[in-house]
């Protein structure tokens, strides 16, 4: 490419295409030639514009932690409701994991490629988890404010609910369809359901 010359496509569009195929085929059975046609640039560009393929899923994972904070984990940590938008969480996860022929979760997807992860996927994940425990221990902690749960039931109860949101990712891709699925979340809603407690709680 001629120093100067503006890059001859759009590098968004190029990563949500990038994101889609890894999404759909795993990293590594994702090469560079594959993400090459998908994109439909030479390799020059695509490396100019991202760096190496390693760099390039970095991209699309911070991508992807964005729009999940968008849409699941943001409404979860900064909402009003207490156990009300953990339950709402639930569902609006498994309805995620569900769409597009149940795609489940891109972290979860290359988690489970098989053998030693990416260096840039376990420190997504751990970010992931971080985020992911934040923002239900604030629902939680909002939930204690208002008398929902017992303060000090919050820690175990987010440490439950991680589990079950990793397990559910992972559910998806052990193959389990969308009525197993819907199983899952329905139970978890349940249990965080139970949890409310009655006017004669102390």
């Amino acid at each position: 490419m001629t120093r100067g010359r503006p890059r001859a496509f759009d590098t968004d569009r190029a990563l949500e295409q990038a994101t889609a195929l890894f999404w759909r085929r795993g990293y590594r059975a994702t090469t560079t030639r594959d993400l090459e046609a998908a994109i439909g640039v030479a390799p020059s560009s695509l490396y100019h514009a991202f760096g190496s393929k390693s760099e390039l899923l970095d991209a699309a994972l911070s991508r992807y932690q964005e729009q999940l904070d968008r849409e699941l984990l943001g409404p979860l940590r900064d909402g009003p409701a207490g156990l009300d938008a953990v339950d709402a969480f639930l569902s609006a996860l498994a309805r995620w994991l569900l769409a597009d022929d149940t795609r489940g979760c891109l972290i979860g997807r290359m988690m489970s490629e098989g053998g030693a992860p990416e260096p840039v996927v376990v420190r997504r994940l751990g970010a992931y988890r971080e985020d992911l425990r934040a923002a239900l221990g604030a629902a939680l902690s909002r939930a204690a404010a208002a008398g929902e749960v017992r303060p000090e039931d919050a820690g175990a109860r987010v440490s439950l609910l991680v589990g079950a949101v990793l397990g559910l990712n992972l559910a998806v891709q052990a193959g389990f369809g969308a009525p197993e699925v819907e199983e899952i979340a329905a139970g978890t809603r349940a249990e965080v359901a139970d949890w409310r407690l009655g006017p004669e709680a102390p």
